[in-house]
């Protein structure tokens, strides 16, 4: 068969780790797929800049600014995107797929924002997007999805999602929260703006192309409860070590009679759960149904390599002429609040050191009949700024109950920061 040509749109972190693993797999890239695979173009933002290709690369490739050289050349068979955002890369996948190639990307934003328009372009001209890399990095959880287990019987999904917190949050056992953010940028895994991955945004991404294939239907990202892990300190990691507890950034979907739930949250988890034990830049998906009990699938989230090894394999898969299997599109089923349902809770205050402090916030909780389990008030108190923390352990209450009780905080108790609240799921 004639080799499969290929085109990089990027070549930054995930990129560049595309290119080196194709060099050094080569061979074996030719025998997986029974072909071999050539990199004709690549795209960059700077084509001046001077770039060191790996020298057993297949292929000599033209490097340029322009993705139209590569999405118009009838050579090419297949895009592959890597440079990451919505409306530019939405416009570059939708043009490839309507020339007749085929696209393999790993932006997990472009899709979340855009993916039914394309993903209906890709069948109408029967063409392939393929997107593993966008969701877990090294873990296969979509092929798991799409072709492992059947999609209806899974009910409850439960992930760490995104590496990058992962990480973080495992450093700041020992680390202040800037300073781990800034060992996950040196690492290569966190980008210069990290935004989107401690506010919980990329998680949520991800969570919404799993519930595509778990649904059927789109889900729209406003829909969902989205929250990151901005405010939070090793403070209450070590609150939550004290009780057994440990601090994962969870995607999560939850089905019933009367709908879906589906968020992404900072929860504790206990010693016992599955996912209490995943460290570092790993991610994890635990999927629950009757029909098989429970499945847990575990690997690298974040860094170049891991996330170059399912691009990598989506490119096999297209060279082989894998087809894709498209979320079928129905009616959006209801989205609720996982917030809705009842947990214990974790609360951490910043109090003016003041009598009467402590029954005026029990009067706020009680406003919600939340109920304390268990309250810790440091002797350390800031002596200069007559502030002390307070945490507390709630009884099993709605998220969004709770919620309403921390709105009827007066505002000398909300003036020095805002409560953090941390849901725990057993």
């Amino acid at each position: 068969m004639d080799s499969y040509k290929i085109a990089l749109l990027g070549l930054g972190n995930v990129g560049g780790a595309v290119a080196r693993l194709l060099a050094s797999t080569r061979d074996e890239c030719a025998v997986r797929a029974g072909r071999s695979i050539e990199v004709t173009r690549i795209v960059v933002q700077d084509a001046s800049r001077p770039r060191e290709l790996p020298v057993d690369l297949p292929g000599d490739p033209e490097i340029c600014e322009d993705p139209d050289k590569a999405i118009e050349d009838p050579q090419i068979d297949a895009i592959v995107e890597l440079v990451g955002g919505t409306d530019l890369p939405c416009q570059w996948i939708r043009r490839a797929l309507e020339n007749g190639k085929d696209v393999v990307t790993a932006n997990k934003a472009v899709l979340a924002v855009h993916g039914e328009e394309l993903f209906q372009v890709a069948a109408d001209r029967g063409r392939n997007l393929y997107y593993e890399a966008s969701v877990a990095a090294a873990v296969p959880i979509l092929q798991v999805l799409q072709q492992g287990i059947p999609a209806g019987p899974v009910d409850r999904l439960t992930g760490i999602l995104n590496g990058t917190c992962n990480f973080i949050l495992s450093r700041m056992e020992h680390l202040s929260f800037d300073d781990s953010v800034a060992e996950a940028q040196s690492a290569g895994l966190a980008e210069a703006d990290p935004t989107l991955d401690i506010n919980g945004m990329d998680s949520a991404h991800k969570l919404a192309l799993l519930a595509r294939i778990l649904l059927g239907c789109a889900v729209p990202i406003e829909k969902l409860r989205i929250e990151g892990i901005v405010g939070l300190t090793s403070y209450d990691i070590e609150f939550g070590k004290q009780h057994d507890l440990h601090l994962k950034l969870i995607g999560m979907l939850r089905r019933n009679g009367e709908g879906t739930s589906i968020g992404v949250m900072p929860c504790f988890l206990p010693s016992s759960h599955p996912l209490s034990s995943v460290r570092d830049e790993d991610n994890a998906v635990l999927l629950e149904a009757e029909p098989f009990g429970s499945l847990v699938l575990q690997g690298k989230g974040a860094g170049g390599m891991p996330t170059a090894g399912s691009v990598v394999a989506d490119i096999l898969r297209a060279a082989r002429g894998d087809a894709i299997i498209y979320p079928v599109s129905g009616p959006i089923e209801k989205i609720m609040d996982p917030g809705e349902s009842p947990a214990r809770h974790y609360l951490r205050l910043e109090v003016p050191d003041r009598p009467g402090v402590l029954a005026r916030l029990a009067g706020a909780l009680a406003s919600q009949e939340v109920g304390i389990a268990a309250l810790d008030q440091p002797d350390n108190v800031d002596s200069v700024n007559h502030q002390v923390p307070i945490r507390i352990l709630t009884h099993s209450v709605a998220t969004t109950d709770l919620d309403r009780a921390l709105s009827n905080l007066d505002s000398d108790l909300r003036a020095i920061s805002e409560p953090i609240r941390i849901r725990i799921e057993e």
